[in-house]
Parts: C-alpha cells; sequence; structure tokens
C-alpha cells in the first residue's frame, strides 16, 4: 500500500491577508520615522530661531542701551537734538538744526544713512548700501541709526577698537546675505559703524568728519525677513505714545508748526522687532504661509507663500538713556 505525501500551504486569502498586514506594520513604520524626522527638523529650527533672534536682539539692546550716553545737557531728544542718541536728521545746506551739527560744508551725510521708516515723505534710497527698505513680507522694513560716546574701551558692531571717549555712529539695517546660500530672498540683519579714531589719539574729541560710515556693515542677525522699529514718546502733558520713525517726524513737525509752537514729543524708549526665519524648508505642512504676522501692531503678509520656513517675532524695548531729564 502506498503513502502519499500531501503538501500543505498557504491559500491565497491566506498570503493577501498577510500582505496587507505586512503593508500596514511598514506604513506606520515610515509614517512614524517621517513624523519623528519632522519632528526633529522643528525643533532645530526652533533652536535656530531662539538662537538667531534671542542673542540678536541683545546684542543690538547692549550697544541702543548707549545711545545718548554722555548727552546730559539736552537731555529733551527728539529730531533736533545735537547730538542726540537717534539720528533723525544731519547738517545740509538747508537745516542747521539736527541730530549730527556736522560736517560743516559738503559732502554732508547722507540722507539715506539715517533713521527711516516707509511713509508718505520717505523714499527709500537707490544708493548701494543705504536704507533701501527691503524685507520678504508685504511692508518696507526700517533702518535705525544711534549715536554715543563711548564709555570706555569697546568694540563697535563691526569689530573695530573704540577708546573710552571716542564718538561712536551705527546704523541697524537689512540687506542681502551673499553667504546663507538657501534658496529665495535671503536678507540678514547688518549694522554698519564709522572708523574709530585711531588708537592712542589723545585727547579724543567729537569728530568734524565721518570715515567709512556707509558700507554693507557686518551680518549680525542672518535670516531676518522684516525689521520694524517703534519709538516710545512722552509730550509736555506727560502723555505716552508710540510712533513708526516716519510718523515721529510728522508729530514733530506738526507740533513745531502750532501757533505758538510747541516743543516736539521727546523719544523715551526705543521698540524693535524682528521677523526671524528658520535655516532649512520644515516641509511642515501645519505652516499656513498664507496667515498674516503680528509685528509691533503691523499686520504683515509673507512674500513667500511656498517655502515652509519655521519663523518667529522677537521685540525687545530699550529705555532712553538720560532721556527723562529736564529740558534746557
Amino acid at each position: 500500500m502506498t503513502t502519499l505525501n500531501v503538501e500543505k500551504g498557504f491559500t491565497l486569502l491566506e498570503l493577501m491577508i498577510a500582505l496587507v498586514l505586512g503593508l500596514l506594520v511598514a506604513a506606520a513604520a515610515i509614517q512614524l520615522f517621517i513624523g519623528g524626522f519632522l519632528t526633529s527638523r522643528m525643533q532645530e529650527a526652533n533652536a535656530e530661531l531662539q538662537s538667531s533672534g534671542v542673542f540678536g536682539l541683545d546684542y543690538m539692546a547692549r550697544d541702543i542701551r548707549l545711545a545718548n550716553f554722555g548727552n546730559i545737557v539736552r537731555p529733551d531728544l527728539n529730531d533736533q537734538t545735537p547730538w542726540g542718541g537717534i539720528v533723525l536728521t544731519a547738517l545740509d545746506a538747508t537745516n542747521n538744526k539736527t541730530n549730527i551739527p556736522y560736517p560743516a560744508a559738503a559732502p554732508f551725510i547722507s540722507s539715506g544713512l539715517l533713521s527711516h521708516s516707509k511713509g508718505n515723505q520717505e523714499d527709500v534710497s537707490t544708493v548701494k548700501n543705504e536704507w533701501q527698505g527691503l524685507s520678504n513680507v508685504d511692508l518696507t522694513s526700517d533702518q535705525l541709526t544711534i549715536q554715543f560716546v563711548a564709555p570706555n574701551d569697546m568694540v563697535n558692531c563691526e569689530g573695530q577698537n573704540v577708546q573710552e571717549g571716542d564718538y561712536v555712529i551705527q546704523r541697524y539695517f537689512l540687506r542681502r546675505d551673499p553667504a546663507d546660500a538657501t534658496s529665495g530672498v535671503n536678507f540678514g540683519l547688518a549694522c554698519d559703524a564709522n572708523t574709530p579714531t585711531a588708537l592712542g589719539a589723545n585727547p579724543i574729541a567729537k569728530p568734524t568728519t565721518i570715515t567709512a560710515f556707509g558700507d554693507a556693515g557686518q551680518i549680525i542677525m542672518p535670516r531676518v525677513d522684516h525689521f520694524t522699529v517703534q519709538f516710545g514718546t512722552r509730550d509736555s502733558n506727560n502723555n505716552l505714545a508710540y510712533y513708526t520713525i516716519n510718523q515721529y517726524r510728522a508729530a514733530a513737525n506738526t507740533a513745531r508748526a502750532k501757533t505758538p509752537a510747541e516743543e516736539p514729543p521727546r523719544i523715551v524708549l526705543v521698540k524693535m522687532a524682528v521677523l526671524v526665519r528658520s535655516l532649512d524648508d520644515t516641509k511642515n505642512k501645519n505652516i499656513d504661509l498664507t496667515k498674516k504676522i503680528l509685528i509691533l501692531n503691523q499686520s504683515v503678509t509673507l512674500n513667500d507663500a511656498k517655502t515652509q520656513y519655521a519663523r518667529r517675532v522677537y521685540t525687545t524695548s530699550v529705555a532712553m538713556r538720560n532721556g527723562l531729564g529736564v529740558p534746557r
């Protein structure tokens, strides 16, 4: 009698079920991997934003706290205060009541190197390295220019050694950052400073000329999409108000045009904000690029509606040194 060996295997239905289960497990594993990868990229992006935004603004605030240092004779800081810490005006052929009362003759300091924000009478400069209002949102970025007398030996924002008592003028503005090779339009917050008095020069006096002010400066904060500034002011009735740079110019002119003329509101505080973005595209679909971003009471829309960078707004306020004294 012959015994037949019958080999048994999986049926087609069992194979299909096993294949489906395997695909489900693989899909879950891939989803976990992708989710972990995106989470890691977001955490890395947030760390970049914090490093750039927090430390960059702290670096700026350190120098801006020095603005108006030594200006104890005229603490009523406005757009005509001689040697005032916020530079809104400079001597020219028609205006001799200015924050910078030099040089005495042409060539005068270009208006494109002063503090600016976009407004009806504020046209951006076409001169290279001057204020051009560059921004990656639908509003123009600002430029802030300050001046002070160095309270001690220090280093200016371009890394040059400055002696105690030396005159320092610095401006903060957005410019293209060629070092950032990522796709799109890349701006960085730059700082441009004058060349200090030669080391060892004694005594150090206020200059009659400015040297090397108006170049590209140094990038102090990479990947900044927008930079904006507001002035906190106090008027003769002790009322507080905030103005953009251009609004403040208009308010100062309005005060002087009254009969009798009034003193312009004095600047007692500078508030700054930056919109910083990450180095890499996070690929995070939860980032809504069409959503408006609030930055210093301004609602802005991104120009880039495709690349899902992580972005964050950082804000800081700096009280002006000697700004609350009694005017002369």
